[in-house]
């Protein structure tokens, strides 16, 4: 999972491990790890509150909920941005 990921390398944040097509984090153009392994996209922030772990993510989206616009700040190599994505249910996306 994330938080194991972020531990291994000592990344604070949660690692963006997928992104479904045509997802709210794809259209804001996250990326997930490479099929050889590198860490695109690390979500640091949400809504201004640091991100440590997956436990801190989730907390605030539950705070929020589905259909709520979350402001994530995400570092990808040495650079630092911003993006809104709307949180939907993820449930649906899977199997």
């Amino acid at each position: 999972d994330g938080e194991a990921a972020a531990a291994q390398t000592g990344i604070d944040g949660v690692i963006v491990l997928r992104v479904y097509p045509d997802s709210p984090a794809a259209k804001a153009g996250l990326k997930g790890v490479t099929t050889s392994g590198d860490v695109e996209d690390v979500i640091t922030a949400a809504n201004g509150q640091s991100v440590h772990d997956v436990t801190d993510l989730a907390r605030i989206f539950e705070q929020l909920g589905v259909g709520k616009t979350v402001t994530l700040t995400v570092a990808r190599g040495d650079q630092s941005r911003q993006v809104d994505i709307t949180l939907a249910d993820v449930s649906r996306n899977q199997g």
